[in-house]
């Protein structure tokens, strides 16, 4: 009687459809949530001033604008072209281009192409990120675009 307990339990787990429960379905809703609310245009001021634009496509730009020995040693502007993703909460950036080229590929090959931060906050007018050492916050306000 017991065997056939087990039996019948076993075939059931093994045949049964998975139940989501809600918590399971909460990260794909906020991701969604987020990658609609990204979508815009960015500005901090970290190392310089930084505009990032993102759009709905997953493509994106960053300028940076600096000043004084950053300045002199880079270039008073770069322009950065990335995808972007956001998933697990967490966004996801990669630089395939920029501009002043060979600049850029300094600054590339110093830091990598790629980050990974996770997202503090979303809200329609606020962005802040984490960055994957965990420690450096990089709090980003929506500006509107001319």
């Amino acid at each position: 009687m017991v065997r056939d307990i087990l039996f019948v339990t076993t075939v059931c787990l093994l045949f049964a459809d998975p139940v989501r429960s809600e918590e399971d379905a909460k990260p794909t809703a906020r991701d969604d949530r987020f990658r609609r609310l990204v979508v815009g245009t960015w500005q901090d001021n970290y190392q310089g001033k930084r505009t990032m634009t993102l759009a709905a496509d997953g493509t994106g730009r960053m300028v940076v604008e600096l000043t004084g020995l950053k300045s002199r040693l880079f270039a008073p502007r770069l322009e950065f072209d990335m995808v972007w993703s956001l998933e697990n909460g967490r966004l996801k950036k990669r630089t395939i281009k920029g501009t002043p080229a060979t600049q850029v590929q300094l600054i590339l090959k110093a830091m990598g192409d790629r980050v990974d931060e996770a997202i503090l906050e979303l809200t329609d007018q606020r962005l802040l990120l984490l960055d994957g050492n965990g420690k450096t916050k990089y709090d980003w306000r929506r500006v509107a675009v001319e």
